[in-house]
C-alpha cells in the first residue's frame, strides 16, 4: 500500500481469517481517504496523533454500511489499527463516487 496516491505510507496485516481481519495503518500527514462504507462492523483504534477525523486514544466504532471519511489535515503522520467484520476487502469496502 505504499505509493504515491495511497494517503497510507504503508499498512501491516496484523492477521486476516474468514470471520476477521486486523491491520495497523500509517496515514500521511495532509492525506485522505474518501467518503466510503463497509457491508460488515469497522472499530479503530487510534495509536498515534490527532486529525480532524481520527483522535489518538479513542476508539472508533462503525456499524455496516456507516459512511465515514479518514481525514489526516495535521502535519504528522497518523497510526491506527483497524478491526473489519468481515474481513477487509475490495468486496467490503464500497467508495463513494
Amino acid at each position: 500500500m505504499s505509493n504515491t496516491t495511497s494517503p497510507y505510507r504503508k499498512s501491516k496485516k496484523i492477521f486476516y481469517n474468514a470471520f476477521c481481519s486486523c491491520y495497523v495503518y500509517w496515514m500521511k500527514p495532509g492525506r485522505s481517504e474518501p467518503k466510503h462504507f463497509h457491508k460488515g462492523i469497522e472499530i479503530e483504534c487510534v495509536l498515534k496523533g490527532n486529525c480532524e477525523t481520527h483522535k489518538q486514544g479513542k476508539l472508533y466504532l462503525r456499524k455496516k454500511n456507516q459512511i465515514h471519511e479518514g481525514v489526516n489535515d495535521s502535519k504528522k503522520e497518523v497510526v491506527f489499527v483497524c478491526f473489519t467484520i468481515p474481513p477487509e476487502s475490495k468486496e467490503n469496502t464500497v467508495y463513494m463516487n
